[in-house]
C-alpha cells in the first residue's frame, strides 16, 4: 500500500535534506477523494488474479540525504583530506587551510579552512563551505561537527537539490545526535537565484525536527507563500521519515460549476492498516450545500476491491438526499495447481435518482465506463477445469456463471425527445456456461459455448424467459505465410421457454431451433520493393475472398435478448453473422471480396501506409433481418474503403468510408488528420458523419502563443534549468465539438496555461450538452514546480480530452505531484 506523507512537511523534509536514503525510496501516497470530477483509482488485484491499472500517486523516485552521518557502511569509509597547508599534530589539533577539500564515499566538502580537535574529535569548516552528494549543493560559512557524537551546527546553510533543481536556505541546523535534528526557519523554493527580490513562491517553516528513532518529523509554523501571499499554512505538521503511511490533510481542490457553483473540496487520508486505507473528502457547493465522498481500499493476498460513496445529505436545489454507491471486488483461489484457478468479480453501481446523471455528470462518467445513465451491477465466477479429465480431450475449458442487472436513469424532462429515452438491456439472473477450445497436432481445431441464461427487464411490457443455447465451431487452416485457406463448420443450437404473462402476446412459450453455417476463408499475400516520396518501402497487395452458407430459419417468434444488427466495419463485414449475440443467426449465400496493399519499411516493418476495400456479395435475399422487416434483396452491399498514413513528416490521416453504389452515395464516414509539430505543438481535426443521424468535427489542439518551450534531455523529458528561459510562455490547449445537425457546439475544453518559470498556471473551462441544457466548468490549478500541484482537475482534465496533450514538467519535476496514489502487493 501507498506511503503517505503529509504534503508541507514533507517538502521541508526534503528541502533540508535529512531523510535518510532507505526512506525516500519510490513510494506514492494514499488514494484520491472520489471527487466529482476526478477519476477514481482502483485498487490492484491481489497476486495470481487479473491485472487491474495503477494510477499514480505521490511518489518520491530519488533520494536525498543530509551528508554528514547515514548507514553504518557510509560510516566506515575512510575520509581524505586535500589542501594547500596542513598544521599541527594528528594526536592534537589539525588545520587544513587553502582550498580544502574533504571526501568520504559520494560525499565532497570544500572549504577555505577545516580544523580537527582530536581531543573531542571535532571538526570546525569555516568560509565558503560548500557541501556536494548525488548533485545536491549545500552551502554556507560554517560548520561544526562532533564526529563521535555528531552534535553540532551549520550556519546560515543555503541548499539545491539536483532532482527538482530547487532549494532554499536556513537560518541554522542543529546536529543533536546521530538520529536527530533540527533546522530553524527554513525556506524552499524552485524559484531561481537571479530572482534578487522575493521569490514568485516559496515554503517557509520556523523549525523542523526530525528524529530518526521515532521515525518521526514534526514542523511548526510553514506557510506556502505565492506572490507574496500566504496559500497554504499549518501551525503544526508531523509526518514520518521512513515508509510508513501517516494520516493527515491532503492538498484541496476547487472550481466552479454552472450547475452546482463554486466547489471546494479538502480530502483527508486514514492509514487504518498496512493492507486498508481510506479518504475522505468533506465538498462544500455553494449552491447544493455540504456533502460528502468517501472511499475506502482493502488488500489481501488474493483479493483486493474498493468501496466509493458519495453522499449529499440535503441537496438545496433538489430537495431531497443525493448519493452514489460504486463497489468493485476482484480475487482468485487455487487448489495447488495452476490448471485450477477460480476467479471472481463483484461491481455494484447505483445513485439515488433518475436525474443524477445531469446533475453529477462527471461523478458518473469517471467512475462509469458504459454510459453515465446505464449504471450495471453484477457477481461474476469462473473456474478453469481439466478439460481432459472429462473426456473433451481440450486444454483450456472454464465454467462461469454470472448474475448481472441494470440501474438505467431515464430522461424526467417532459420536453425531451422520445427517442432519447434509454432502453434498458435484459437482466441475466444468472447466466451458466461453459467454454472450452482445443487444438490437435493435425491443426484441427474445435470450440464449444454451452450456457443458461435466465433473461427479466425492468420494463414489464417486455417478455422476459429462458434460454439454453450451445455453440460449436471446428475449422482446420492449411496455408504459409504467403497464403492461407480455412474451411470452417458452426452451429448455433438454441432452446426458449418464456413465462407466460401479458408481455407474451402472440408468441409461443417454448421454442427450439437449431443452424448450421459452413464458410471457407482464403487469402493471398504479395510483396515488392517500391519508391514512395523519394523512400524505399516494400509494398504488398492481400486479396482476401470469405464464402459463407447458412440456411433460412424462422426467428421472428425468438424475443430479442441479446441480439442487434452488427455495425458496418472492417470486422463486421467478414462476420459469418450479421447479427451480435445468440437470438439471430441471418440465413447466408455470399461472398466476402477485399483487397488491401500497405506500405512497409524494410528494416523496421512499420505500416506506412494502408489502402483497402472491400464488398459483399449476395446471391439470394437474407430473410432474416432486424425486427422482422423486409427481406433485404439488395445484391451489392455498400462498399468499405478505409485508408491511413503517416508518410509525410509528423502527419498521420486515417479515414473509413461507407459507400453505396446503389444510391451513388456516402452513408457513414469517419476521417482524421493529426499533426505534432513537436512537443507541446499539436493539432488535431477529425469528421464524423452517418446519413440522417449525426454529423459532428472534432478538433484539438496544444500550441504555444507566445516565449519559449522547455527544452528536452537525451531521453525525450524536459531539461533541468528550463525555468529561467521557459518564464513568461502562454500555451492554448482544448478540444471542440461542433454537431452540424444540431447546430451548436456539444462539447468544448478550452484551456489557458502560463509557464512562470518556477510554477505553472493553469484555467481550464469544461462545457458539455447535458440532455437539453448546457453544464460549464471552470478549473483552477496553480502547479509549484519542484513541490506540489494545487488543485488536480484542470490537468486531468486536460489529459482526458486532448488526444497528444502534454504536460508543460514531467511528473519528477514534482515533489508531491498530488492526491493519487498506488498501492503495492500485500503478501501474508
Amino acid at each position: 500500500m501507498p506511503r503517505r506523507r503529509t504534503p508541507v512537511a514533507l517538502a521541508v523534509a526534503w528541502c533540508l535534506g535529512t531523510l535518510p536514503v532507505s526512506s525516500l525510496q519510490a513510494q506514492s501516497s494514499a488514494p484520491p477523494a472520489a471527487s466529482k470530477d476526478s477519476t477514481a483509482p482502483t485498487a490492484p488485484t491481489a497476486p495470481g488474479t487479473a491485472t487491474v491499472t495503477e494510477p499514480t500517486g505521490l511518489r518520491i523516485a530519488n533520494t536525498l540525504s543530509w551528508p554528514v552521518g547515514g548507514s553504518k557502511e557510509a560510516e566506515q569509509l575512510p575520509i581524505h583530506f586535500e589542501a594547500d597547508r596542513l598544521e599541527g599534530s594528528p594526536d592534537d589539533v589539525m588545520k587544513a587551510t587553502g582550498d580544502v577539500r574533504l571526501t568520504r564515499g559520494d560525499l565532497i566538502m570544500r572549504a577555505d579552512q577545516v580544523t580537527h580537535r582530536q581531543a573531542d574529535n571535532s571538526a570546525q569548516a569555516e568560509g565558503h563551505v560548500r557541501v556536494m552528494r548525488r548533485g545536491d549543493v549545500f552551502t554556507g560559512p560554517s560548520l561544526n561537527l562532533k564526529l563521535d557524537s555528531l552534535e553540532g551546527e551549520f550556519t546560515s546553510p543555503i541548499y539545491r537539490f539536483a532532482r527538482t533543481d530547487a532549494g532554499g536556505q536556513a537560518a541554522r541546523i542543529e546536529f543533536l545526535g546521530p538520529n536527530r535534528l533540527r533546522a530553524v526557519d527554513a525556506t524552499y523554493s524552485s524559484c531561481t537565484s537571479e530572482n534578487t527580490a522575493e521569490p514568485d513562491w516559496v515554503l517557509e517553516t520556523g523549525s523542523v525536527l526530525l528524529d530518526q528513532e521515532t521515525a518521526e518529523g514534526v514542523a511548526r509554523n510553514a506557510v506556502v507563500r505565492f506572490k507574496g501571499v500566504p496559500i497554504l499554512a499549518a501551525p503544526v505538521l508531523s509526518f514520518p521519515l521512513n515508509d510508513a503511511r501517516k494520516s493527515g490533510l491532503l492538498p484541496p481542490s476547487f472550481d466552479y460549476d454552472s450547475k452546482n457553483g463554486f466547489e471546494y473540496s479538502q480530502p483527508y487520508y486514514l492509514n487504518i492498516a498496512p493492507e486498508r486505507d481510506a479518504t475522505l473528502t468533506p465538498t462544500l457547493s455553494t449552491r447544493r450545500g455540504l456533502g460528502l465522498d468517501a472511499e475506502y481500499r482493502y488488500l489481501a493476498p488474493r483479493d483486493a476491491g474498493t468501496v466509493k460513496a458519495s453522499v449529499l445529505p440535503n441537496d438545496r436545489v433538489a430537495q431531497r438526499t443525493r448519493g452514489l454507491l460504486d463497489v468493485q471486488h476482484q480475487g482468485n483461489s487455487e487448489d495447488g495447481s495452476s490448471t485450477r484457478l477460480t476467479s471472481y468479480d463483484v461491481r455494484i453501481r447505483r445513485v439515488s435518482d433518475d436525474d443524477y446523471w445531469k446533475d453529477f455528470p462527471r461523478t458518473l462518467n469517471s467512475n462509469i465506463t458504459l454510459t453515465p445513465r446505464l449504471l450495471g451491477s453484477q457477481l461474476a465466477v469462473e473456474r478453469q477445469v481439466n478439460a481432459r479429465a472429462w473426456g473433451l480431450g481440450g486444454n483450456q475449458a472454464t465454467l462461469y456463471g454470472k448474475v448481472q442487472n441494470w440501474q438505467s436513469l431515464k430522461d424526467l424532462d417532459t420536453t425531451s425527445d422520445v427517442s432519447a429515452q434509454l432502453v434498458s438491456p435484459y437482466q441475466r439472473e444468472p447466466q451458466l456456461g461453459l467454454r472450452a477450445r482445443s487444438a490437435s497436432e493435425s491443426g484441427l481445431v474445435w470450440a464449444l459455448t454451452t450456457e443458461f441464461n435466465r433473461f427479466t427487464n425492468a420494463d414489464s411490457t417486455r417478455v422476459s424467459g429462458n434460454r439454453a443455447h450451445a455453440l460449436g465451431q471446428v475449422e482446420r487452416r492449411f496455408g504459409s505465410t504467403a497464403w492461407y485457406l480455412t474451411p470452417r463448420l458452426s452451429l448455433n443450437a438454441a432452446n426458449y421457454t418464456l413465462d407466460n404473462n401479458a408481455a407474451l402476446g402472440t408468441l409461443k412459450r417454448h421454442y427450439t431451433r437449431s443452424i448450421p453455417t459452413a464458410s471457407v476463408e482464403g487469402g493471398l499475400v504479395f510483396e515488392r520493393d517500391s519508391q514512395w516520396f523519394g523512400k524505399g518501402y516494400v509494398q504488398t497487395l492481400e486479396p482476401r475472398v470469405q464464402y459463407v452458407r447458412t440456411p433460412y430459419r424462422d426467428q421472428s417468434g425468438i424475443p430479442l435478448f441479446d441480439s442487434a444488427a452488427r455495425d458496418f466495419n472492417s470486422y463486421s463485414i467478414y462476420s459469418e453473422n450479421a447479427f451480435t449475440g445468440v437470438d439471430r443467426v441471418s440465413d447466408a449465400n455470399l461472398v466476402s471480396v477485399g483487397v488491401m496493399t500497405r506500405l512497409l519499411d524494410p528494416v523496421t516493418a512499420q505500416e506506412a501506409m494502408r489502402l483497402g476495400v472491400v464488398q459483399k456479395v449476395q446471391f439470394s435475399d437474407q430473410r432474416v433481418t432486424p425486427n422482422n422487416g423486409a427481406p433485404i434483396t439488395q445484391r451489392l452491399s455498400d462498399l468499405l474503403l478505409v485508408g491511413s498514413t503517416s508518410v509525410l513528416p509528423r502527419t498521420w490521416l486515417d479515414t473509413t468510408v461507407q459507400y453505396s453504389a446503389q444510391n451513388n452515395r456516402v452513408e457513414r464516414s469517419t476521417t482524421s488528420v493529426r499533426v505534432n509539430a513537436g512537443p507541446w505543438r499539436n493539432v488535431a481535426l477529425s469528421h464524423l458523419f452517418s446519413r440522417d443521424s449525426s454529423e459532428q468535427i472534432d478538433f484539438s489542439w496544444q500550441v504555444p502563443l507566445s516565449g519559449r518551450t522547455p527544452r528536452l534531455d537525451g531521453d525525450g523529458r524536459v531539461a533541468k534549468a528550463v525555468q529561467t528561459e521557459c518564464r513568461g510562455s502562454w500555451y492554448s490547449v482544448g478540444k471542440v465539438s461542433y454537431s452540424m445537425v444540431d447546430k451548436r457546439i456539444s462539447s468544448s475544453v478550452l484551456g489557458f496555461e502560463y509557464d512562470g518559470g518556477c510554477w505553472i498556471g493553469r484555467i481550464v473551462a469544461d462545457q458539455s450538452a447535458i440532455g437539453t441544457t448546457n453544464s460549464t466548468r471552470i478549473l483552477f490549478q496553480l502547479e509549484l514546480i519542484g513541490l506540489s500541484r494545487l488543485g488536480t482537475s484542470a490537468l486531468k482534465t486536460l489529459s482526458t480530452n486532448v488526444g497528444g496533450y502534454r504536460p508543460l514538467r514531467d511528473e519528477s519535476s514534482t515533489l508531491i505531484p498530488g492526491a493519487s496514489s498506488d498501492f503495492h502487493a500485500y503478501d501474508d
